[in-house]
């Protein structure tokens, strides 16, 4: 184990956490972003942990929109 991956265990896990819950809230709005994902490459090389949306279709997008402008009106 290298020494930012050390560094890192905590911050690793807590994305991964961060990261189901996030999928898991989406899935329950039917909203699927199919590149979602922790950019583990990034973490590796600066010990900064990133989630990526990654791309996913205007249709898809929109939806998402819907789903945040529903939830800032609440």
């Amino acid at each position: 184990m290298s020494m930012i991956d050390k560094v890192t265990a905590e911050a690793r896990r807590e994305a991964a956490d961060i990261l189901d819950d996030l999928q898991s809230v989406l899935h329950a709005a039917d909203v699927k972003l199919p590149s979602l994902g922790i950019d583990w490459r990034s973490a590796k090389a600066t010990g900064v942990i990133l989630i990526d949306l990654g791309a996913a279709r205007p249709d898809v997008i929109e939806r998402l929109l819907l789903v945040l402008r529903r939830g800032m009106s609440a």
